[in-house]
């Protein structure tokens, strides 16, 4: 039976029974910011477990049973994938959920049902097992009347059969209930271990839990106190991967039909063999595939934190694995490819952006691969020195992997290939030593941080977070309510003191959302302080961070608060940024989404999505349509609504930002009932898009794979610019004695006689690499009935080497040529043998595996660098074997 049957099958028997089919939801959580992933069949369900009414977007009525195939995420131990036979990141699990509807009873009648009838599964019942709850007597009598002999079930306690994991004892507090594993015997093949053994173990790869029923039934309270909930619910969770396992009798899920077409994909790329667990490198890159794939068409993108950080990593180690299985150029969109094939029927999403998700996974392990690369030129100039049978230190593999971020099973196999061993346990203390610094320092910061705010909680509890007033104004009077130098709450600060003060009310903006904080001056009888800055405790109070310059600043003082005028240049370019986030939208696609931004009095900067450079024509048009939206003077305003409210009027959010129940919704009106821009958002406007005056990019560039960067400037500083630049090439056209507008054709026409040049050196080489080469003579020897020939000549770059090469292939009618220059190397094939089966890149890395060096490459042609290369050449004869 095939996954998608069983799948389907699943799903049809629950809907035979009254439930509603619902599609998977996103990996990535709504309004959750506790997760990073869905991580269960349940969890995008969790509201209606807790009371809300169970109505869909397009499904008339309430429904209080459900059916769903959900794909989760779990990435608490991506090192273990690859290397079991049960860990997975993205698994899809299929469940049956009642919200307060049916119970115990009809759950485990109908997963009996579902297992053992030839109607569905068609499972033989004297091989199913289960576990249940040490006291729960109600599930036992209903097994038991269904068919389990007693002996087929066995009783844990909550460490094993409670949901939360020991939640009476140790929380949290909600609901919670016991549980019911299902296991099934897969027979003596699969290991010699029984069920009673299984009891003490908890260990088998002959038992395979294959369902959980889960029965939340109480609310837990403090004191571990468990109320009956009035309306006990049902979630259970069936591993779709785990039952095709089962069903199709293979030794592990990468041997079902969903992934074999992955893993020959695999073979293909490298030809290199599967052979089942110990493959652990094919097992790897099949799962994080289909990882990657999965997160990326839900709209997650790579990234430095969060979701973006986890596929990062899961992408990394699947290039690492490829790496050691010879990959030298990037193979995972190829993969991406097949997942969508395979299972893009079911869901449709992984169809539909896959060239969205084939361009970011390229580019990202491009860039990965060319650190790989750096990372090997380090460790060359490390076991430079090294001979066979010497050690490389912990603390130089350490610092490959903390400075250059190269990996030390990497490490390890490279050095392995010089018979050169590496301390590991030095490298485990060197990072552990790393990791205890961190933790010293997080607690460090974090201590400071309670001693130094415990007056700044006080005062939120008794006053609430401070008033802001610069919406409207740059001037307020205000009262000192607590003045902190250091980690000490002060009286008073004398001429010279650096504070921070603490106000009843501000109009200075505290650093957020991309804004950075106001400067300006305190002003009082006798004195003044000079701010630099502000910034927002976590309790909500604005700290006025400044230096007393006249007199003594004390608590109490009343002070006339002047923010900086700057600030006007600072709503300009912060009003900009929505309207260039529109136009990009605009002008790029949906796709281009807020990923960061900086927005301060000297100039802009806007990080959004978007997987490759933008073309000059589309930036100029964006330029443009963000200076039309400033030209029509559409007025900008703001009002604070209900958060859903905000959302169900299409307001865009800020990517990861966590925002309250009411927010501030910042509006640019269009014409003709149009809005130009609608975001959640707390900085500082204009009044109307006119005041921005001038808009101009100044720098468009890469910040990280699938992220980009916009520059611009507005206002006088834009103006500024343009004269600027327009000064410096007129300047350039009088050095040139060119007219202006023929500056662009005569630095073109320069560009191509430099490049010119640049080919006559090279051609020169090459002139003089065939001199020498009929100086010197070749010979074209033979072995393993090939015709093969083995050439130095130093002094040739990598494009004249690869000429060359052609040149002697074809001269000689050789079917293999390998010619070196420096640390260089290139192998050429011929079109008979290639034809035979002979393959440059094989015979590229079995050159490495006898002589060091790296390289690679497939088909007619492979190069490579680092090698000693009398040694490379002298061992071509046996790489061709």
């Amino acid at each position: 039976m095939t996954t998608a049957e069983i799948r389907e099958k699943f799903l049809k028997f629950f809907e035979s029974k009254g439930h509603l089919r619902l599609p998977s939801f996103s990996v990535v959580p709504e309004d959750d910011p506790t997760l990073l992933f869905i991580n269960a069949g349940m969890t995008p369900l969790k509201p209606y477990f807790m009371g809300k009414k169970p109505v869909f977007p397009g499904v008339e009525g309430e429904w209080y049973r459900v059916t769903t195939c959900q794909k989760s995420v779990r990435t608490g131990d991506i090192e273990n994938v690859g290397r079991t036979n049960r860990h997975q990141t993205v698994f899809e699990m299929l469940g049956n959920f009642s919200f307060g509807d049916y119970f115990k009873k009809e759950a485990i009648e109908w997963a009996w049902e579902f297992l053992t009838s030839k109607e569905w599964l068609g499972l033989e019942p004297e091989r199913i097992y289960v576990t249940i709850y040490i006291d729960d007597d109600e599930a036992f009598e209903h097994w038991t009347r269904v068919g389990v002999p007693p002996e087929r079930i066995h009783r844990f306690g909550a460490d094993e059969n409670f949901w939360p994991q020991n939640a009476p004892t140790q929380g949290p507090n909600g609901p919670c209930g016991p549980c019911s594993e299902i296991y099934y015997d897969r027979g003596p093949e699969f290991g010699s271990d029984t069920w009673a053994d299984y009891y003490e173990t908890r260990e088998s790869n002959r038992f395979v839990e294959i369902w959980n029923l889960v029965f939340p039934q109480y609310n837990r309270k403090d004191g571990g106190v468990l109320e009956p909930l009035p309306k006990p619910n049902i979630d259970t969770g069936m591993g779709l991967s785990r039952v095709a396992m089962v069903l199709q009798g293979v030794t592990d899920f990468y041997e079902t039909d969903e992934f074999r077409p992955l893993i020959e994909k695999i073979v293909e790329l490298t030809g290199v063999s599967y052979e089942g667990p110990r493959s652990v490198a094919h097992r790897v890159m099949a799962e994080h595939a289909r990882a990657v794939a999965f997160i990326l068409a839900d709209g997650v993108h790579f990234a430095n934190t969060g979701r973006g950080y986890v596929v990062r990593r899961l992408l990394r180690r699947a290039v690492r694995f490829g790496y050691l299985l010879g990959l030298r150029e990037p193979f995972m969109h190829r993969l991406a490819a097949v997942v969508a094939e395979v299972m893009g029927g079911v869901y449709p999403e992984l169809r539909a952006n896959l060239e969205s998700v084939q361009k970011q996974m390229k580019i990202e392990e491009e860039q990965f691969l060319r650190t790989l690369e750096s990372g090997i030129k380090r460790l060359d100039a490390m076991l430079e020195g090294l001979s066979p049978g010497d050690t490389l230190s912990g603390r130089e593999a350490f610092t490959l992997y903390d400075t250059y971020g190269f990996p030390l099973d990497l490490t390890v196999e490279i050095a392995g290939e010089r018979g050169i061993r590496v301390d590991t346990e030095g490298f485990e203390k060197a990072l552990e030593e790393q990791q205890e610094r961190a933790r010293a320092a997080a607690a460090f910061s974090r201590e400071l941080f309670r001693r130094s705010n415990e007056a700044l909680a006080a005062l939120a509890a008794d006053y609430g977070g401070t008033p802001f007033l610069g919406y409207e104004s740059l001037e307020a009077q205000a009262s000192v309510k607590l003045l902190l130098a250091g980690e000490q709450t002060i009286e008073e600060a004398p001429a010279g003191t650096e504070v921070q003060v603490v106000l009843d009310r501000t109009p200075f903006y505290a650093e957020g959302g991309g804004q950075v904080g106001d400067a300006g001056v305190l002003e009082w009888p006798g004195g003044w302080a000079r701010v630099h800055t502000t910034q927002k405790s976590p309790e909500g109070i604005f700290l006025h961070l400044a230096r007393v310059e006249e007199g003594t600043l004390r608590a109490g003082t009343v002070v006339r608060a002047l923010v900086d005028p700057h600030r006007r240049d600072t709503e300009r370019n912060h009003t900009a940024t929505h309207l260039l986030h529109a136009a990009l939208r605009a002008v790029l696609g949906p796709h281009a989404q807020q990923r960061g931004s900086y927005v301060g009095p000297d100039r802009l900067r806007f990080d959004f999505t978007q997987f490759e450079p933008i073309a000059p024509r589309d930036l100029a048009r964006i330029e443009r349509l963000v200076n039309r939206f400033i030209q029509a003077d559409f007025p900008v305003s703001y009002a604070y609504k209900p958060l859903e409210e905000a959302r169900k009027e299409g307001a865009m959010a800020l990517f990861g930002e966590k925002y309250g129940d009411v927010v501030r919704v910042v509006t640019v009106e269009g014409s003709l009932d149009q809005v130009v821009s609608k975001e959640l958002c707390g900085g500082c406007h204009v009044r109307r898009t006119g005041e921005i005056g001038s808009f101009v990019i100044v720098g468009e560039e890469a910040v990280a794979a699938g992220v980009r960067r916009i520059e611009a400037l507005t206002g006088e500083a834009a103006v500024a610019f343009v004269r600027e630049t327009l000064e410096r090439a007129q300047g350039l056209s009088r050095e040139l004695g060119v007219p202006l507008e023929q500056l662009p054709e005569r630095v073109r026409r320069l560009l191509e006689e430099l490049k010119a040049r640049e080919r006559e050196v090279e051609q020169l080489r090459l002139e003089l690499a065939r001199a020498r080469l009929g100086k010197e003579g070749v010979s074209l020897k033979e072995a393993h009935g090939l015709r093969y020939l083995a050439v130095r000549i130093d002094g040739l770059e990598a494009g004249a080497l690869r000429s060359a090469a052609d040149e002697l292939l074809e001269k000689h009618r050789a079917d293999v040529v390998a010619l070196g220059s420096g640390q260089n190397l290139v192998i050429k094939v011929g079109k008979a043998a290639l034809e035979r089966g002979l393959d440059a890149g094989r015979v590229m890395r079995r050159l490495t595996e006898l002589a060091g060096g790296r390289g690679g490459g497939r088909g007619a042609i492979a190069q490579g660098g680092g090698f000693d290369l009398e040694r490379a050449l002298g061992a071509l004869e046996e790489a061709l074997a």
